[in-house]
């Protein structure tokens, strides 16, 4: 009867159910199962006892989907331990292990799962159903989900207003005291939110407007101030090889890199068919023909790889 009614709150367990990312919307449901378990059952469990029995479905789901991901390795015939089976089964998309079809790699945890599978083509893994826009960040996706919505939690002391995070209602508050603390560094003038402070930053589109923390360099965008300082302050390295963990500064060099992997080599040398994983390999090999990669391609209006 559990399995049953826990199946009809779908923000408990199924993470396509917008309310799944939201805390206050999982308690809710959970109050309203419990009620209703209750009045259904003639039981008087409590919050805590309910949740005990809920994480029991799905430790034997859990159970059964390692027993069927064993039996599937060693080509056996799955037959369900648990009698009660086909009332849990639907869990399995919530409960570990999972499993990566593309390299097979186990994940404990639904999250990490979705950041391994979006590292084998670079793509965010917070993807919003609503919008298509992606996160790298769920935590960062929750409140993006929360504004389509406006599912908020937190409300300004002084109006009563509702507002998706802390941020914001810090933000908001400047409406009340009147601060101002973005400040343009080549005018001198000040706004109380990053949005009109960038709108204002357009005016000075003919000078680098994003000034390095750490030195003295300017630049145009504030995603190439980001990188700059990533990479060159930070010399952070956190884009990660799925097949060798060969980490690399920037999207860009982990896909380059990812080509000495290929199967198959797809530069070829139009004079000798030799092949190469990287173009660079394949320009210094011409040099041997005595021409270059600039003069052979020029030649013929064959593309040089395949």
């Amino acid at each position: 009867m559990l399995a049953d009614m826990y199946k009809g709150f779908p923000c408990l367990w199924d993470e396509t159910n917008i309310s799944f990312r939201f805390n206050n919307r999982r308690q809710e449901a959970l109050t309203d199962l419990q009620e209703e378990f209750n009045k259904q059952s003639g039981k008087n469990l409590t919050q805590n006892e309910l949740k005990y029995e809920i994480a029991r479905l799905r430790k034997m789901c859990t159970n059964e989907k390692k027993q069927k991901l064993f039996c599937q390795q060693e080509s056996l015939i799955y037959i369900p331990t648990c009698a009660y089976y086909d009332h849990i089964a639907f869990l399995e998309v919530n409960v570990q292990p999972f499993i990566c079809t593309i390299c097979q790699k186990v994940d404990l945890s639904l999250d990490q799962h979705k950041k391994h599978v979006a590292s084998h083509d670079g793509s965010l893994p917070f993807k919003c159903p609503l919008c298509g826009r992606g996160f790298l960040s769920s935590t960062n996706f929750t409140v993006h989900l929360r504004r389509h919505v406006q599912d908020y939690i937190y409300n300004c002391e002084v109006c009563n207003k509702a507002l998706a995070t802390t941020t914001d209602l810090k933000a908001h508050m400047r409406v009340h005291t009147g601060e101002k603390p973005f400040v343009c560094e080549i005018c001198g003038k000040s706004f109380r939110s990053l949005s009109q402070f960038n709108t204002h930053m357009h005016c000075h589109d003919d000078q680098p407007q994003y000034k390095c923390y750490l030195c003295e360099r300017w630049f145009n965008k504030k995603l190439s101030r980001e990188e700059h300082i990533k990479c060159v302050h930070h010399k952070a390295r956190d884009k990660i090889c799925p097949v060798c963990n060969k980490a690399f500064n920037s999207a860009k060099q982990l896909r380059q890199h990812r080509e000495i992997h290929a199967i198959q080599k797809k530069y070829v040398c139009k004079i000798c068919g030799k092949r190469f994983a990287q173009c660079g390999g394949l320009s210094g090999h011409v040099k041997t023909h005595g021409t270059t990669l600039t003069e052979m391609t020029s030649k013929s209006n064959d593309i040089f790889y395949i």
